[in-house]
């Protein structure tokens, strides 16, 4: 009889054993991390340079040449020049805008650097 007792025993923790292997295996190990970069409004300096495709030093140079070039006007086109704002130290840019940021330059910029004089 004990026999069959502990055969069974040995089974079910088997199976257990086996069954939370596998949930493991398909659960995210870290459920703290940010939403994909599809779901996510807003981007960090390293997601808009992820989103847009540059090179980031390529990336941060067109943000500084933007900022020193909008900050003396007094008024500009509205999607020129690459739009953030600073929170904490960090910068953060909307999809649509950096997508606006995109369109006006594809079709402004006839193959020219943007920024260029």
């Amino acid at each position: 009889m004990w026999f069959w007792f502990l055969c069974c025993l040995s089974f079910i923790y088997g199976a257990k054993f086996i069954a939370d292997a596998i949930q493991a295996a398909f659960v995210p190990k870290d459920s703290s991390k940010p939403r994909a970069l599809s779901d996510a409004v807003l981007l960090t300096d390293e997601e808009a340079v992820s989103y847009v495709g540059l090179p980031e030093a390529s990336f941060k140079e067109l943000v500084n040449k933007s900022e020193a070039i909008r900050e003396k006007l007094s008024a500009y086109d509205t999607h020129k020049y690459i739009a953030f704002f600073q929170m904490n130290g960090h910068r953060y840019y909307s999809k649509s805008t950096l997508d606006k940021w995109i369109d006006y330059h594809m079709q402004h910029s006839r193959g020219k650097d943007p920024f260029s004089s």
